[in-house]
C-alpha cells in the first residue's frame, strides 16, 4: 500500500509541477513578445508632456515617452489616441469627433508622417486623403470631398508641390474651377461658370 500512495503522491507533485512549468513558459513568451506594451506608459493629456524639437518628453521625468496618448473631451469621451516611442510620435495616430467618429488617422513614423492620411467629415464620410512621403513631403494624388461624398477637388503632388492643376468640383460633382500651376507654383484661377 506505501508504494501505490507514494506513486499517487509522486505522479500529483508531477503534475503541479508540470501545469506550473506550463504556467512559466506561457508567462516568459508573454513578456517578450509583449514587451513593449508591458513597458508603455499611457498618459492622458497634452499637457503631461513637453516638445523639444520633434520629440516628446514627459513632464515629470524629462525622459522621452514612449506609450499611448489618449485625449478626452469634457464629456469624457476620446478625442486623440497617439502612440509614441523614444520620443517621437510613431505608429498610429487618430483624432475623434466629439460623436465618436473619427476625424483624422494616420501613420507617423519617428516623428513624420508617413504614408496615408485620411480626415473624416462628422457624418463618417471622407472629407480629403493624401499620402506623405519621407515626413511632411506631400507625395500622390490629394483628393477632397463633400460630406455628401462627391468629390471636391483634385491635384497631385510630388515632392511637396502641385504637379498638376488643382481641379474644384461642387456638391453636384460638376467642375466649376481649375487652379493652374506651372512649375509648381501658382499661375491663375479659371472659372469654369
Amino acid at each position: 500500500m506505501n508504494g501505490i500512495h507514494f506513486l499517487n503522491f509522486y505522479v500529483q507533485i508531477m503534475r503541479m509541477i508540470f501545469k506550473n512549468f506550463i504556467l512559466l513558459i506561457f508567462i516568459f513568451i508573454y513578456s517578450i513578445f509583449f514587451a513593449n506594451y508591458l513597458n508603455a506608459d499611457e498618459i492622458f493629456s497634452w499637457d503631461e508632456l513637453v516638445r523639444k524639437g520633434n520629440k516628446y518628453l514627459k513632464k515629470s521625468d524629462n525622459k522621452p515617452f514612449s506609450g499611448i496618448l489618449k485625449n478626452f473631451y469634457d464629456s469624457g469621451k476620446i478625442s486623440l489616441k497617439g502612440d509614441f516611442l523614444n520620443g517621437y510620435q510613431h505608429g498610429e495616430f487618430k483624432t475623434f469627433h466629439e460623436n465618436g467618429a473619427i476625424s483624422l488617422q494616420g501613420q507617423f513614423k519617428l516623428g513624420k508622417q508617413n504614408g496615408l492620411w485620411t480626415e473624416f467629415h462628422e457624418n463618417g464620410s471622407i472629407h480629403w486623403k493624401l499620402k506623405y512621403l519621407e515626413g511632411q513631403k506631400e507625395d500622390g494624388l490629394f483628393l477632397m470631398f463633400h460630406e455628401n461624398g462627391q468629390m471636391k477637388s483634385k491635384v497631385t503632388y510630388k515632392d511637396n508641390v502641385p504637379s498638376t492643376n488643382w481641379i474644384y468640383y461642387n456638391k453636384d460633382g460638376e467642375k466649376e474651377r481649375i487652379d493652374i500651376y506651372e512649375n509648381g507654383k501658382f499661375f491663375y484661377e479659371k472659372h469654369l461658370n
